[in-house]
């Protein structure tokens, strides 16, 4: 009796997802083309989705101070500053499940290249012992930067939301070049042939210390915005309409070669 009532069960699991797969289809589909649309428009400003331009992504004039004792003591700033690459992402895996609790989604993006370049300045000191004099060219060149992102469907619950979320980045490699950084040419030589040797390493270290407690915080910002990123995607209304179209008034215009 118990063997039938198991097969039942597994039966109607079946079935279940033999229904939802078409319907996790319709959302890659959906995030996909969203994903496509939005790179034709990264290099305007998107109103809709309170944006600049994303590529190249400017900024500045800018300052900022900080002061942690006996650690960093320093004030910097940052002026024409451009960021360039963010649009030639590559999706290299979406997949969505949305049976709760069970099976993860995932999506996985490469950035093959990205280059910031700024004027900059920093001056003050790091632990009390580098003396900081920054003040030049500020060149940052990253490769084969990839983010993968995965998650599950809560279960039992009264409204929309994921759980164990997990954020995964690597870098393929890292160039910086700050310019007159710290006070010592010798010990800025040093730390710059550091970075460049190590600095993929560094970071992903970093990553590790801080990784548990920056995913908190995004599972629950995306909990709370959740409905809004769904209406965003699907075009408004989370049904397939446009009830206010997000890309209203920006032309595609800005991967016109992709397109040949």
């Amino acid at each position: 009796m118990q063997t039938g009532y198991l097969w039942q069960i597994l039966l109607a699991v079946a079935t279940i997802y033999s229904c939802l797969s078409p319907v996790a289809c319709v959302y890659e589909e959906t995030i996909q083309i969203f994903l496509e649309e939005f790179r034709m428009r990264m290099c305007h400003p998107i109103p809709n989705l309170g944006l600049p331009a994303l590529d190249p992504l400017e900024l500045g004039p800018a300052e900022t101070a900080v002061n942690n004792k006996y650690l960093v003591d320093f004030t910097g700033s940052i002026q024409d500053f451009k960021l360039t690459g963010l649009s030639d992402f590559i999706v290299n895996t979406l997949k969505i499940n949305v049976i709760p609790g069970l099976t993860k989604s995932t999506i996985n993006v490469t950035f093959p290249h990205t280059y910031l370049k700024s004027l900059y300045t920093a001056k003050g000191s790091l632990a009390y012992i580098l003396n900081l004099s920054g003040d030049g060219n500020a060149e940052v060149a990253i490769k084969d930067f990839s983010l993968e992102i995965s998650w599950r469907i809560k279960a039992s619950t009264s409204t929309l939301a994921i759980t164990g979320l997990q954020i995964e980045m690597h870098m393929g490699d890292l160039k910086i070049n700050f310019e007159n950084l710290l006070e010592e040419k010798r010990i800025d030589d040093f730390v710059h042939a550091l970075v460049n040797e190590m600095g993929v390493e560094l970071l992903g270290d970093i990553w590790d210390y801080e990784q548990n407690t920056v995913v908190d915080k995004v599972e629950t910002l995306i909990n709370s915005k959740i409905s809004d990123l769904l209406k965003i995607i699907t075009g408004g209304n989370g049904e397939g309409g446009e009830s206010s179209p997000i890309f209203e008034g920006v032309e595609p215009d800005c991967k016109i070669d992709a397109r040949k």
